[in-house]
């Protein structure tokens, strides 16, 4: 016995690698794991070891649009390359903001709402004193200004008009009114700590409300033959609008801001309008909520 012991002493001392194996010589007849001295050391090691790559869609980055990610196979890793509905965006407004040779104080929109599998295009217009983009939305990408565009839907349009001084600019926005609620008999509570003055006439009802320095004012019609089909209670819309507000911040206007919405299925319009300084600034287009997303999505450039 003390031959062998002798014998594995050497062994041990010859291949210093072999620690495990002289840990078990010495430590007599124990043989688990659990008393190894070096088992720590090597778990740790093996534990350490990357776990595997799940091809599950739902372990994306987050930020990633749904669409893109249930539309990537994952047996053809080259259309993860392929340009992300809000990569399109940034290369289209980057195309305008480029495009657009004014001295106007230049304001653009971060992004647009378009429909699902549809890439933004615009068609630009610029002068010395004013500048206006037309949003489409395309089946397939087309370049600005290209003859393609105006085969596409219109979203909205942005204008902004440079006046000689902030009096003028200001006189420009003709509709704005400060709601007195003296004047009117009739309220509808909007939520969120907001009521609006109800009135109507030949037809027509609107409602009218301040938020700050904005004024909006709400037309539809009395008779629900004239209804929309996207917004048929209108007053509805109108909370959800505030809702919308009350998350969402609109541009600043330095004096005042008027939103005219004129929710008729013979006359779908609404138009956000405000004055900075000598510039005032427009959104016009057919849905409501569109409009004001892009108003909120504006930023100077």
């Amino acid at each position: 016995m003390k031959h062998q012991k002798l014998v594995a002493l050497i062994f041990c001392l010859a291949i210093p690698f072999s620690v495990v194996a002289c840990n078990s010589t010495n430590s007599g007849n124990s043989s688990s794991p659990s008393s190894d001295s070096s088992t720590p050391s090597l778990m740790i090691q093996e534990s350490s070891s990357p776990a595997p790559t799940s091809s599950d869609p739902s372990s994306q980055a987050v930020g990633s649009a749904p669409t893109d990610v249930s539309s990537t196979s994952s047996e053809n890793p080259s259309s993860k390359a392929e340009s992300t509905p809000s990569t399109q965006q940034e290369d289209v407004l980057k195309q305008i903001s480029g495009a657009l040779n004014t001295k106007v104080p230049l304001m653009l929109p971060t992004n647009i709402p378009v429909e699902k599998n549809r890439y933004l295009t615009a068609t630009t217009v610029s002068q010395t004193l004013n500048y206006k983009v037309n949003f489409y939305e395309t089946t397939k990408t087309a370049k600005i200004n290209s003859p393609s565009v105006s085969k596409g839907t219109l979203i909205a349009t942005l204008e902004g008009i440079k006046y000689k001084g902030t009096a003028s600019a200001k006189a420009s926005i003709s509709d704005y009114v400060q709601i007195n609620a003296a004047d009117y008999d009739e309220f509808v509570d909007l939520g969120h700590r907001i009521k609006a003055a109800e009135q109507a006439g030949l037809g027509h009802q609107q409602l009218l409300w301040n938020e700050g320095r904005w004024y909006i004012y709400l037309d539809f019609p009395s008779d629900s033959t004239f209804q929309t089909k996207d917004y048929p209670d209108s007053r509805q819309l109108a909370k959800d609008i505030v809702t919308y507000l009350d998350k969402n911040m609109l541009p600043a206007p330095q004096k005042i801001g008027v939103i005219k919405i004129s929710n008729w299925n013979t006359s779908e319009d609404t138009t956000v309008q405000w004055q900075d300084n000598q510039t005032v600034y427009q959104i016009s287009g057919r849905d409501p909520m569109t409009a004001l997303k892009i108003a909120v999505a504006m930023k100077a450039k």
